[in-house]
Order: structure tokens, then C-alpha cells, then sequence
């Protein structure tokens, strides 16, 4: 399995595309937020690095559906998608994972390389490539991440993501952004996350933008989120919006069981409020 993972990643690199291109439940929960500590195979498409840090061979399987306002023309928008992500992060070698994704508009495919080459920290590569289903060409990119654990109680990253951003993926969206990921556990009560972001090709107004979010641990396996984001691309939607999110997640001893919803309040493109529900289940050993 990781030599084709190899292949498959350095297949990506040698070809001449938003970022965050899928939220998981967890995910959409917390508003974007948790690139410095995602879970389970969230980690293929927020922050490849830290799948050296999750030691699970993981399976999960999503279902999203959306529903926008009316269009200029009075009618509603809806859509779904389907996503299956497959990871290695047991493996000696180095650690790997691939995740494919259908939407309305066409197909994804992920894949994420990860080495922790000093204790508590990894470095990762991922790749990416969009097949539209329209007459939109073939878009390919990667990114560069890094994720390291100074205390007990904070978890930091940085992702670079885009990193390539052709003329053909900027023309779609798909810029380059740094995102720095930061994770706070205070006491084992809550867990906070706050992910800011800069993207350089957007209007000077719009580069900044970032993600927050918590986690409310109880009865140890049920987990309760929110969160928010600003000026951040919404996977659903195509779009940099803002707005907030909610859900729920339980942790049993082989299966994570998870739901989001998140709520486009307002879509730098003017786009019409829009809602998404998403649940997955993963299994782990």
C-alpha cells in the first residue's frame, strides 16, 4: 500500500485547485478549524504532516448535503458529495494516505506523506487533483506542512497550501495560502483551536482570514464543537464566505461516529446563505 501511496504522490508532483477542498464533520464543526490537530484521516486534506502522529490504520466514509437561498432567478441550489479516505500512520518507512471525493461539479483525489524525523513533530507532502466535470481543465497542486508539539498543552502547524498555483487553478480559486494551525487543551476541559491564514492573490481587504473553534470533551467519548470562520473557501460552496458551524462527534474503541453542519452567512461572491449537513463514520485499529 505505501508504495503505491509513493507513486501515486510523486505522480502528482511531476504534473504542471481551493484550499481546505473537503471538511469533514469534525471539520465543518469547528468552522475550519484543527490544522494542528486533526483526527483520524482528517489530517490527509488539513495537514498531511501530522498523520505521523495519529499511529491508526483508518477508514472513513462521508455524506454532505447543501442547500443555498434562492439564485438571482428565484430558484434554490442543492448538491452532495460522497468522500472515502483510507490511512497508514503505523507504518515504519513513512506514514500515507489517499482520499477520493465526488461533488456535483466533478472528482478529487488526495493523497499525504508524512515522517517525523524528531520526537512530537512531523513534515508532510500532500498532493491534489480535480477533475472537473465541465469544461474546466484539470487542475493539479501541492502542499508543504509541519506540525510540532512544544508542551503538553499546545500543538502548532504551519501548512503551505496551493503551493504551485498555476494560472488554470488561480483562475478557478485555487490559491496559494499559509495557514498557521494552533491547538490549546486547557486542563482536558476544552480544547481550542485558532487557525489564521493569509492569502496573497485575494484583494487586500480579504487576504487575511482565519478559523476558531472548540471542542467540549464529556463523558469522555462524546464530543461537542462550534466554531467560526472569516474570509475562508468553503468546499460546498466553491467560494471564500463566512460564517459558523456545529456538531457532534462520538469516539468508541474501533469507530468514530461524527456530524456537522455549517452556515454560510455571507459569500465574498454575493452568493445567497446556504446550509450544509454532513455525517461520516470512521473505523480504526
Amino acid at each position: 500500500m505505501r508504495i503505491l501511496l509513493l507513486i501515486a504522490l510523486f505522480t502528482f508532483i511531476s504534473k504542471p485547485l481551493s484550499a481546505s477542498d473537503f471538511h469533514s464533520p469534525r471539520t465543518a464543526a469547528l468552522g475550519g478549524a484543527g490544522h494542528a490537530g486533526p483526527l483520524l484521516t482528517d489530517a490527509i486534506y488539513l495537514n498531511p504532516s501530522f498523520v505521523s502522529l495519529l499511529p491508526t490504520y483508518s477508514l472513513s466514509f462521508a455524506y454532505l448535503k447543501f442547500k443555498g437561498a434562492a439564485h438571482s432567478d428565484g430558484s434554490d441550489y442543492y448538491g452532495r458529495s460522497y468522500n472515502a479516505t483510507i490511512q497508514d500512520g503505523k507504518t515504519e518507512l513513512f506514514q500515507a494516505g489517499v482520499g477520493y471525493t465526488v461533488r456535483e461539479d466533478g472528482a478529487m483525489l488526495h493523497v499525504g506523506a508524512s515522517k517525523s524525523f524528531v520526537e512530537r513533530t512531523g513534515f508532510g507532502l500532500g498532493g491534489k487533483y480535480i477533475m472537473s466535470n465541465t469544461k474546466r481543465p484539470t487542475i493539479t497542486d501541492i502542499n508543504l506542512s509541519f506540525t510540532g508539539i512544544p508542551l503538553d498543552w499546545l500543538q502548532l502547524a504551519l501548512i503551505i497550501d496551493n503551493l504551485l498555483q498555476s494560472e488554470t487553478g488561480k483562475a478557478h480559486g485555487f490559491y496559494r495560502e499559509i495557514v498557521i494551525g494552533s491547538k490549546i487543551n486547557v486542563m482536558g476541559l476544552v480544547l481550542l483551536y485558532f487557525d489564521p491564514r493569509w492569502t496573497h492573490a485575494l484583494p487586500n481587504s480579504e487576504k487575511l482570514g482565519f478559523e476558531a473553534g472548540l471542542e467540549l470533551p464529556t463523558f469522555a467519548d462524546l464530543f461537542i464543537r462550534a466554531g467560526t470562520f472569516r474570509n475562508t473557501m468553503q468546499p460546498f460552496q466553491g467560494k471564500y464566505a463566512n460564517g459558523w458551524g456545529l456538531g457532534l462527534g462520538w469516539i468508541g474503541p474501533r469507530i468514530s461516529l461524527d456530524y456537522g453542519m455549517s452556515r454560510v452567512v455571507q459569500s465574498k461572491a454575493k452568493l445567497p446563505q446556504a446550509l450544509a449537513h454532513t455525517a461520516s463514520v470512521t473505523v480504526y485499529f
